[in-house]
């Protein structure tokens, strides 16, 4: 009956409901709209034999972690759009709900990350276990005698915050990476790099191995990982070689950029690449504070990376120049890559 139709359709239209509904599929529109791919920054290394540079220089167009196709003049805006807000007042997606993952060695530590914790300001608090102290006084120890400083009374994560500030100090940027990849090599008996390279070659079997290494031995430092799946690689194949950091830990405590570009991401790259043999990308994120690890991904030249173009951060102590736009941080090395480049992160 059409009048019983028309009757029915009117009293559904005027339900309190319906407007709810409405709503509710517009807000989900909304925020599908609204999240988004964050981008990660594209590492490389700075110290290369002759014999790799050809190499490098081929896979530097692979060495980007786009999350989606860009023109290069929209990457260049994505960079000095991150470089002027390195301050990183606001959130880079929707609010993620906090929680408390325990990790390191047997689950022993904890960290806790709060409500909205990729916000670059927020802060991911850490309970260390015994296991995660120890490594933490021996490194500590090692960077202490390398710059002949005394070794802190008290072993915090907070005394190796500043070991590494003193580390910095005096030194450009071949300086600071030059300290970290001395204490890497130190701690190899002789003859061990011979002995890594022939029983870990470029392989699934060793690509997958290291980076489940690195989950566990080195999350004292840069907090916890999860190792995914990835065929980003020099093998071009599917592996479990992508080593996700969530919220890194010595960049959250520093806020410091050059510290993450000259004494981590440049000399564990050339320890992997020069001393063991084995292709190593480090991709970290100046925005959210997260960082990826690319197991068998050959990095390109250090000097053409763009995460060079990063300004210094606010939360850094020796920070300058911070929200200047174009103006990258000033214990950077000078970057020579072309301008509006696409190795961006």
């Amino acid at each position: 009956d059409p009048r019983a139709r028309s009757s029915m359709t009117s009293a559904m239209t005027s339900s309190p409901a319906v407007p709810a509904l409405r709503g509710a599929c517009r807000d989900a529109r909304g925020t599908s709209r609204r999240i988004g791919s964050p981008a990660r920054a594209a590492a490389s290394s700075s110290r290369e034999p002759a014999r790799h540079a050809s190499a490098r220089e081929t896979s530097a167009s692979r060495a980007t972690c786009l999350d989606s196709p860009t023109t290069a003049s929209q990457a260049r805006r994505g960079v000095e759009a991150r470089a002027s807000s390195s301050s990183g007042a606001g959130s880079i997606e929707p609010p993620r709900a906090g929680f408390t993952e325990p990790y390191s060695f047997f689950n022993l530590a904890t960290a806790e990350f709060p409500d909205d914790w990729g916000n670059a300001t927020a802060k991911v608090r850490y309970d260390d276990s015994v296991l995660d102290l120890a490594l933490m006084a021996w490194f500590s120890r090692k960077i202490a005698a390398a710059i002949d400083v005394p070794f802190p009374e008290t072993v915090t994560y907070d005394a190796f915050i500043s070991l590494c500030f003193l580390q910095m100090r005096g030194r450009d940027f071949n300086g600071q990476r030059d300290i970290t990849f001395d204490i890497m090599t130190s701690l190899m008996p002789p003859g061990g790099d011979s002995i890594f390279k022939a029983l870990f070659p470029t392989n699934k079997f060793s690509l997958e191995l290291n980076a489940a290494i690195t989950k566990i031995v080195f999350a004292w430092m840069v907090g916890p990982m999860e190792v995914k799946e990835t065929s980003d690689n020099d093998l071009n194949e599917l592996l479990k070689s992508h080593v996700h950091i969530k919220k890194c830990r010595w960049l959250q405590e520093s806020g410091c950029t050059a510290m993450c570009a000259n004494m981590c991401k440049t000399a564990t790259q050339d320890f992997f690449v020069d001393v063991f043999g084995l292709p190593l990308t480090i991709a970290p994120n100046f925005t959210d504070k997260s960082c990826d690890f690319y197991f068998g991904k050959t990095p390109p030249a250090i000097e053409k990376d763009e995460a060079l173009t990063f300004g210094c951060n606010s939360l850094c102590k020796t920070a300058q120049d911070v929200d200047v736009p174009n103006v990258p941080c000033h214990k950077l090395r000078p970057y020579e890559g072309e301008a509006g480049g696409t190795n961006v992160v």
